[in-house]
């Protein structure tokens, strides 16, 4: 099976929406999650595309929070 690069008709490339929703999401976990992994995987509210999240620790400059 071809790779889904190689396919047609399949969008690899994040649009401007998809990565505004991906920092809104990403800063949402970072925020108010507290237990890691955080794995998501929700649609972008204008072109549809599934984001796939996975966050699995903490990063460093807030670990004093």
């Amino acid at each position: 099976m071809a790779k889904a690069s190689e396919r047609k008709g399949v969008r690899t490339d994040e649009r401007a929406c998809c990565l505004a929703e991906r920092r809104k999401q990403l800063d949402n976990i970072r925020l108010n999650y507290v237990s890691f992994p955080v794995i998501r995987s929700i649609p972008c509210p204008e072109c549809k595309m599934i984001l796939h999240i996975r966050v699995y620790e903490r990063p460093a400059d807030d670990a004093a929070l």
